[in-house]
């Protein structure tokens, strides 16, 4: 080999140990920045987490309060329902509390007048307790007295059919009179002659209209206003007057045929100068 051949190889492997000389500087430096890099890679990450954490936190903190700040209005609101609640209880107890005084008065006024009827009850128990001594001493006396109307019961009883024998004798008189009163040609109603022989009642009627009749005209009918419901009869006699600045007698009049609300009679006594005419009074009485 040359000189020139081994200073080349020399060179060569010098220039070979300064290169890989230089390639371990180069290699040292790059794992240098690259666990620098590595290094700064991991503090940025856990800053991030960390800013991440922060923020996390700083919101559940912000929730935390908005939750404390929404329970707090809440409490709040119920504290002043609550108060209003009371002072809606307090009230009604303040009305209950006037409501009983009032019950109270009541129940002391109601306790008096029991106390009262109480007392007159009494009184009156004390008070019936003697009616009801002086009732037994009448009924005793009433029974007394009953069981002797019932001795003049029995007697009067028996006394009774006497009497009711008699009855039945008369009766059979009065029959047997009856057919001598009608077999003789007489009326054997006794009403009629006691229509006849009853005192005229006092009434007041009006002549409503007047007529002649008869031969020679000269009864006069008197027709008024009143009859038998007035308890007139015929028979009755009755007096005529009119009424004006000075009352006049005009006559007397006899009812001869007397309906329940009319009644005809004839005049059987003028007054001298006396006509009868429409709108003229009669009366059983002057």
């Amino acid at each position: 080999m040359t000189f020139v051949g081994k200073l080349l190889v020399i060179v060569q492997l010098v220039l070979s140990i300064c290169f890989m000389a230089l390639a371990g500087a180069v290699f040292t430096r790059h794992q240098t920045w690259m666990e620098v890099a590595r290094t700064l890679q991991t503090d940025l990450d856990n800053s991030i987490a960390d800013s991440a954490k922060l923020q996390a936190d700083t919101a559940k903190v912000i929730k935390d309060r908005e939750l404390v700040i929404a329970r707090l209005t809440n409490d709040y609101t119920n504290s002043k329902a609550d108060l209003r609640l009371s002072q809606d209880v307090i009230e009604n107890q303040k009305i209950l509390i006037d409501n009983q005084k009032i019950q109270l008065n009541t129940q002391q006024a109601l306790a008096t007048i029991a106390g009262d009827e109480a007392r007159i009850r009494r009184e009156e128990a004390l008070s019936g307790r003697r009616i009801n001594e002086q009732l037994n001493a009448a009924l005793n006396d009433q029974n007394q007295r009953v069981r002797q109307l019932e001795d003049e019961l029995f007697n009067q009883e028996v006394g009774a059919k006497v009497l009711t024998g008699k009855y039945e004798e008369l009766l059979d008189v009065i029959a047997t009179y009856r057919k001598v009163l009608v077999a003789n040609g007489f009326d054997a109603d006794p009403s009629k002659y006691t229509q006849k022989l009853a005192p005229t009642p006092l009434v007041l009627g009006k002549v409503l209209d007047t007529k002649k009749s008869g031969r020679g005209a000269t009864r006069e009918l008197i027709e008024i206003s009143i009859g038998s419901d007035d308890g007139l009869s015929e028979g009755n006699r009755l007096y005529v007057y009119r009424v004006g600045e000075q009352n006049k007698y005009l006559g007397e009049i006899r009812l001869e045929l007397v309906t329940p609300d009319r009644a005809v009679g004839v005049v059987i006594n003028r007054a001298k100068n006396g006509v009868i005419e429409k709108e003229d009074y009669v009366t059983t009485k002057l």
